[in-house]
C-alpha cells in the first residue's frame, strides 16, 4: 500500500521519522568515514535498517531478472529468527508475479495484507508464511548492477520507507565499488583481467594498479617519485616524454644534478617495484631517452571511465533517461580526489581541479533531472555526498533542501534554508521559502 504525502503527514510517527531521518543518516555517515571495505558498510548499513524500523530482519538480495532469480547476500537477523543468507529467491512473471512486477517498477513498495496477495499469487504468500512475515518492505535499486533491500516485520515507522530507498541508493553504491563499468569489460580485481595484457589502473582516492597477477596499491607501491611517474605518463599516454620533461614534472621545484641518471634511476626502481605483477614494463623507453606507457598493454582507469561517462552523459541527443543512468555512473565512481596524496606538483593540481569541477558540473546536471525523475531519495543522498566536497555549494544546497522537501522533512529543510541562506542566490532562497511557506 502506498502512503501518500497527505498520509504521511497524519501519521502518528510522522514526526519523529523526520527528526530521526537525517540525524540517522548523519550519523551512518559518521560512522562509515575511512571505512573502505564495502561488505563492511553494506553490514552496518543493514543493521540500520532493522533498528531504525525496529524490524525483525533487514536483508540485501542481489537479482538477475534476466535469469530470473536473486540470492539472499547479507541478512540482519535479531537473534534467535531464522537467517535467509545465502537463499536463492524466484523472481519471475511466472512464479511471482507480484514481486517481479514491482522490482522492475524500480520503487519502495509494502505487502501488508497476506490474504489478498493469496488472491493474486498464492505462492508469494505462501513464501512470506513461511518466512513469517506479516509486513515486508521493499526498496529495489537499478544501477550498473540490481537488487533490493527488505525489512520483515517493522514495528516503527510503517509505512513510511523514504529511509529504505536512501539506503539501497548507498547499497548499490558500494556493491558497484566490485564492478565500475560491465559495458567496458572493466575489472576492478585480479580474477578479471583476462589475459597477461590487462590493466586496471584506479587513480580516485590514491593510487592503485591490478593485472592478472595481483594488485598494488599506493601504501605498497611506497615510492612518491614512482606513483608520480606513472601518474604524468598516464596522462600523457598519447606520446613519448623526453628525459627533460619528466626530471621537471617529477622534480619541479629542485635543480637535479645528472638528469638523465636520476630519471633512469626512478624508472628502474618502478619497474621493481611494480615487477610482481608484470611479466612486461609498465614503463618503457626508446632509444633517444624517451618515456612511455607499453603501447602492448590494454590499460583502463577510472578516470578515462568518468571521462566516457561524463561525455555519454552530456550528448545533444541523449534522452533525459540516459542522462541521469551516464551521470549517475560518473558521480559514483568519483568516489574521492584524483591521487589526494600528491601534493605541491602543478600538473597533478591542475588535473585534480579537473576532475573536481567536472565531478561538480556533473552534481549539478543530474540534481534538477533526479527531480523531474521524482527520485528525490537518491537526490538527497548525492547531494549529501556532493555536499561533503563543497559545503557551502549554493546549487547543490538547493537541490539538497528540495529533497528534504519531498521527502517530508520540512523542519530539517527549514533548519537548512536559515543556516545557509548567505550561499543561497536571492532566486533560491525565494523559491524555498514560498514552497516551505505553503506547506507550513
Amino acid at each position: 500500500m502506498k502512503i501518500t504525502e497527505e498520509e504521511k503527514k497524519q501519521h502518528p510517527q510522522y514526526r519523529e521519522y523526520v527528526e530521526r531521518y537525517e540525524s540517522a543518516l548523519t550519523g551512518l555517515e559518521a560512522g562509515l568515514r575511512g571505512a573502505g571495505d564495502p561488505a563492511l558498510i553494506v553490514e552496518k548499513c543493514l543493521n540500520m535498517a532493522r533498528s531504525f524500523y525496529d524490524a525483525d530482519s533487514a536483508a540485501l538480495v542481489e537479482t538477475n531478472l534476466e535469469l530470473g532469480y536473486g540470492v539472499c547476500i547479507m541478512d540482519d537477523s535479531i537473534d534467535g529468527l531464522p537467517n535467509f543468507k545465502g537463499k536463492i529467491i524466484n523472481i519471475t512473471p511466472e512464479e511471482t508475479p507480484f514481486l517481479y512486477a514491482r522490482v522492475m517498477r524500480n520503487e519502495v513498495f509494502e505487502i501488508d495484507d497476506l490474504e489478498k496477495l493469496k488472491e493474486v499469487s498464492p505462492a508469494e504468500a505462501f513464501l512470506l508464511n513461511k518466512m513469517d512475515t506479516h509486513i515486508l518492505a521493499v526498496a529495489p535499486y537499478y544501477k550498473r548492477s540490481s537488487g533490493y533491500l527488505y525489512i520483515r516485520n517493522p514495528k516503527r515507522f510503517v509505512g513510511l520507507y523514504g529511509m529504505l530507498q536512501a539506503l539501497s541508493y548507498i547499497f548499490a553504491a558500494e556493491r558497484n565499488e566490485f564492478q565500475l563499468m560491465d559495458s567496458l569489460n572493466i575489472a576492478v580485481s585480479s580474477k578479471g583481467c583476462r589475459s597477461n595484457k590487462d590493466v586496471f589502473i584506479k587513480v580516485f582516492g590514491g593510487l592503485s594498479i591490478t593485472t592478472k597477477f595481483g594488485t598494488l596499491s599506493e601504501s605498497e607501491i611506497t615510492s612518491s617519485l614512482a606513483i608520480r611517474l606513472v601518474a604524468y605518463l598516464l596522462l600523457n599516454d598519447t606520446r613519448k616524454v623526453s628525459q627533460r620533461e619528466l626530471t621537471e614534472a617529477l622534480w619541479p621545484d629542485a635543480e637535479v644534478d645528472s638528469p638523465a641518471k636520476q630519471v633512469r634511476n626512478v624508472v628502474h626502481r618502478t619497474r621493481n617495484i611494480l615487477n610482481p605483477i608484470f611479466p612486461d614494463s609498465l614503463v618503457v623507453n626508446d632509444k633517444m631517452g624517451n618515456y612511455y606507457i607499453n603501447p602492448n598493454v590494454n590499460i583502463v582507469t577510472d578516470a578515462s571511465v568518468f571521462e566516457s561517462y561524463i561525455r555519454n552523459g552530456q550528448r545533444p541527443s541523449a534522452t533525459q533517461k540516459e542522462k541521469i543512468h551516464y551521470l549517475k555512473q560518473a558521480v559514483e565512481i568519483y568516489q574521492h580526489e584524483f591521487l589526494p596524496n600528491m601534493t605541491g606538483d602543478s600538473w597533478l593540481d591542475n588535473q585534480r581541479t579537473f576532475y573536481h569541477l567536472t565531478y561538480l558540473q556533473a552534481v549539478i546536471a543530474l540534481l534538477p533531472l533526479l527531480y523531474k525523475e521524482e527520485a528525490y531519495s537518491d537526490m538527497y543522498a548525492l547531494s549529501s555526498a556532493a555536499l561533503l566536497y563543497e559545503p557551502e555549494n549554493g546549487d547543490i544546497l538547493f537541490w539538497h533542501i528540495r529533497a528534504m522537501i519531498e521527502l517530508g522533512g520540512l523542519e530539517i529543510a527549514q533548519r537548512n534554508l536559515t543556516q545557509h541562506s548567505q550561499s543561497l542566490n536571492e532566486d533560491q532562497k525565494d523559491i524555498l521559502s514560498g514552497i516551505l511557506n505553503t506547506l507550513h
